[in-house]
């Protein structure tokens, strides 16, 4: 279900045209313990605020796309086990020795699932038909953890090229309580990049607003971080995220005097990410990065401007930001 998100907005300049020519200050709201995630416009504040346990999946919607990501904000894991073949044979010691599958955090097209491709036409989940039925086919058997923390195992059986359905197939790993399922995504077609879906509750959600309505996501997700000499440990943040259809660069000097001029603008997803924050390592107290600000292509086509002048912390879940459209 969706929670509240407050966006508060305060200008230095109150004329009509002031968004041109000063920055505004807001603040983004996730909520206790940054619970929801919000997709945001940089021209119209918050596009949608969705509590972030609702979901577990998501499927790509474009027809020429098999991408499908994991809910690692949730605390949903991922481990492939095999091939379809081991279906009966998964049990609780399916993952040791296993290591956990996460979407690649600055390529969308990259999700959990396909972090084992070895390139066209395999997808990592499954393998693209090209002189048959044009159908991708699921080759391969995994254990997930869902946001309720319970233990499935779970496969996709196919992507149809005739419908653009998602079939798939999740049980107990015992192999009790058994469920299937279908999710067609053309009546999302050109208004989601994707449509997202719970194991949990067996149903469709669709978390994310009209793709031309937001340039960024302000959510949670999981990265290695140092834990010794050449060792890392999974790590979950608050980060933003921007569109696919977003490019971004990152400019340090005063944030009141940069401009754009010669920055190198990316379509990777995670430019902003999550180090725009610093923790002390003695103290753990957070503090704003200095002289860092990011320009933004837009989805309005449009560049701003954005820094962060706070943050509330995870319980809090505020983030106060800067904004100005520069063009």
């Amino acid at each position: 279900m969706a929670l509240l998100a407050m966006v508060v907005f305060g200008c230095e300049k109150n004329d009509d045209n002031s968004i041109s020519k000063s920055f505004v200050s807001a603040t983004v709201a996730m909520g206790s313990n940054s619970s929801n995630d919000i997709y945001y416009s940089l021209a119209n504040g918050v596009a949608s605020s969705v509590e972030r346990s609702t979901w577990d999946i998501a499927f790509s919607v474009p027809l020429q796309t098999a991408t499908v990501l994991i809910n690692e904000g949730a605390g949903v894991e991922l481990y492939s086990v095999g091939d379809t073949n081991d279906w009966d044979a998964v049990n609780e010691a399916s993952t040791t020795g296993r290591s956990k599958l996460f979407n690649d955090k600055s390529d969308w097209s990259n999700g959990a699932f396909n972090r084992t491709a070895t390139g066209f036409p395999n997808y990592g989940w499954g393998t693209y038909h090209a002189n048959t039925d044009h159908n991708v086919g699921g080759d391969s058997v995994y254990v997930i953890k869902l946001s309720d923390s319970s233990m499935k195992k779970f496969m996709i059986r196919a992507k149809l090229g005739a419908t653009s359905s998602n079939l798939f197939r999740w049980a107990d790993l015992d192999g009790g309580n058994e469920q299937v399922a279908s999710l067609p995504t053309t009546p999302y077609d050109n208004k989601k990049h994707f449509i997202h879906y719970s194991l949990v509750d067996n149903q469709v959600v669709e978390a994310e607003p009209d793709m031309d309505s937001w340039d960024l996501l302000f959510t949670r997700y999981v990265v290695k971080i140092p834990a010794g000499p050449g060792q890392f440990m999974d790590y979950p943040v608050m980060g933003v995220l921007s569109n696919p259809d977003v490019k971004v660069a990152k400019v340090t000097g005063d944030p009141e005097k940069v401009n754009d001029t010669g920055a190198t603008f990316s379509d990777a997803a995670d430019v902003i990410g999550y180090d725009w924050k610093v923790s002390d390592p003695v103290t753990h107290e957070i503090s704003i990065a200095d002289s860092t600000s990011y320009f933004i292509q837009s989805v309005d086509g449009h560049t701003w401007q954005l820094y962060f002048t706070g943050y509330g912390g995870n319980t809090a879940g505020t983030i106060d930001i800067k904004i100005k459209k520069v063009d």
